[in-house]
C-alpha cells in the first residue's frame, strides 16, 4: 500500500511538471508573437571567397584494342596448314595459314623455262643486232617476249604470296572459325586479331564543353570488373559535333601491358576538363530551386535576406555563381527549410 502511494505521488509530481513545461512553452509563444519576434535560427555559414576549383566531367566510355582486323583470304584458296594457336601472342609478319599454291608454283615453274629461253633468244638477237645482221624491229619483238614473261611471273608470284597469310601487326589472335581443308574467300573471317597492348576509351561530351578541351588532357576511369582506377591521357578531339547527339567524341589511351582491360566493355570515365582561377564558388548546400532560378540565404545584419543568383558550372560538391553574389558575402548553408525572410539568425559556426 505505501509503495503504491509512493509511485502515485511520482507520477502526480510528472504530470505536473508536463503540463508546466507545455503551459511555459505557450507563455513563450503567445509572448513572442505578441512582440513580433520570431524565434532565433541557429545555422552554418559560407563566406564567399576567390576559389580555385578544378572541374572534372563524368560520362561512360567504351575501350576499343589500340588495333584489331579481321584475318581474312585475300583469294579463294583451301587451307593446307594453320599455324597459329587460339588465344595466343602472335609477332607482326608471323605466318598464320597456308593456302593451296599447287597449281601457281607449277605455272611459276613453266613461265620461267619460257623465260630461260627468252632469255638466251634475246642475247643471241642483240649480238646479232649490233653487227647489223637484224633488224631493230626483230630484236624489240623478241626482247618484248621476254619482258612480257617476266611480267607474267611477277603476278604469279604475288598470287603466291597471298598463300600466305601473316599477322600484319603484333597482337593477340582470337578464336579461328576454320580448319584445315576449309575452302575460303574474301568473306570468311579466319580469325580476329587485337594489339591490346595499349587500349583506346572512346567517349563523348556535350558541346557546350567544346572551348575547353584539348589533346593531353588527364583521364580517369573505372570498370565494372576491377576496383582498380585506371589513368590514360586525351590522344584526340573529333573537331566536328554529332549533330544527332550534340557530342563531341574524345578518345584517349591506356597503358595495357598488363593485360588488366577488356575491349569491347564500358567504363565510368572522369574527364579533368579545367580549372577555374579566382572564381566565386559555393556549397551546392547553399542553393534553393525557385520560379527564378536558384535563391540563396545571406546574413545581413543578423537576419535572412533572400537573393537571387545565376549559375555556372558544377562539380561534386560546389557550383560556381555568376551574378547575384560579392566577395565577402555570408551564405547559409544549413537549416534552410526554417529560415525565412527577416528571419533573426544565430551562427553556429564560424569558417
Amino acid at each position: 500500500m505505501k509503495r503504491t502511494l509512493i509511485f502515485s505521488g511520482i507520477l502526480i509530481v510528472l504530470v505536473v511538471l508536463v503540463l508546466l513545461k507545455i503551459f511555459s512553452d505557450k507563455e513563450k509563444k503567445q509572448h513572442e508573437k505578441s512582440t513580433g519576434k520570431d524565434p532565433v535560427i541557429p545555422v552554418e555559414i559560407f563566406v564567399a571567397k576567390d576559389t580555385t576549383v578544378e572541374y572534372q566531367f563524368t560520362t561512360v566510355g567504351t575501350i576499343r584494342a589500340n588495333e584489331s582486323v579481321a584475318i581474312v583470304s585475300e583469294i579463294n584458296r583451301k587451307i593446307i596448314h594453320i599455324f597459329l594457336k587460339e588465344g595466343s601472342f602472335v609477332a607482326k609478319g608471323q605466318l598464320l595459314f597456308k593456302l593451296d599454291d599447287a597449281d601457281i608454283v607449277a605455272r611459276i615453274n613453266k613461265l620461267k623455262v619460257e623465260q630461260q629461253l627468252a632469255s638466251e633468244s634475246e642475247a643471241r638477237e642483240k649480238a646479232l643486232l649490233a653487227k647489223g645482221g637484224i633488224s631493230r624491229e626483230r630484236f624489240d619483238i623478241v626482247s618484248n617476249n621476254l619482258n612480257k614473261l617476266n611480267a607474267e611471273i611477277a603476278v604469279l608470284e604475288v598470287d603466291l604470296g597471298k598463300t600466305e597469310i601473316r599477322a600484319p601487326f603484333a597482337g593477340k589472335i582470337g578464336l579461328r572459325n576454320v580448319s584445315e581443308g576449309a575452302m575460303v574467300n574474301p568473306e570468311v573471317v579466319l580469325a580476329m586479331l587485337h594489339d591490346i597492348s595499349q587500349v583506346k576509351i572512346d567517349f563523348a561530351i556535350p558541346e557546350r564543353y567544346a572551348n575547353d578541351l584539348r589533346a593531353g588532357a588527364r583521364v580517369t576511369f573505372t570498370t565494372d570488373y576491377s576496383t582498380e582506377i585506371f589513368n590514360s591521357v586525351v590522344e584526340a578531339v573529333e573537331p566536328a559535333v554529332d549533330f544527332n547527339t550534340r557530342t563531341i567524341l574524345l578518345r584517349s589511351v591506356a597503358d595495357n601491358r598488363q593485360g588488366k582491360l577488356v575491349a569491347g566493355s564500358s567504363v565510368k570515365v572522369n574527364l579533368d576538363i579545367r580549372a577555374f582561377d579566382k572564381s566565386l564558388f559555393i556549397p551546392t548546400s547553399a542553393l534553393i530551386p525557385s520560379i527564378k532560378g536558384y535563391t540563396v540565404f545571406l546574413i545581413k545584419s543578423g537576419k535572412a535576406v533572400s537573393q537571387v543568383v545565376k549559375t555556372g558550372i558544377r562539380n561534386k560538391s560546389s557550383i560556381q555563381v555568376l551574378e547575384g553574389l560579392a566577395l565577402g558575402d555570408t551564405l547559409v548553408t544549413t537549416n534552410l527549410l526554417r529560415v525565412k525572410k527577416d528571419v533573426p539568425l544565430k551562427i553556429i559556426n564560424a569558417p
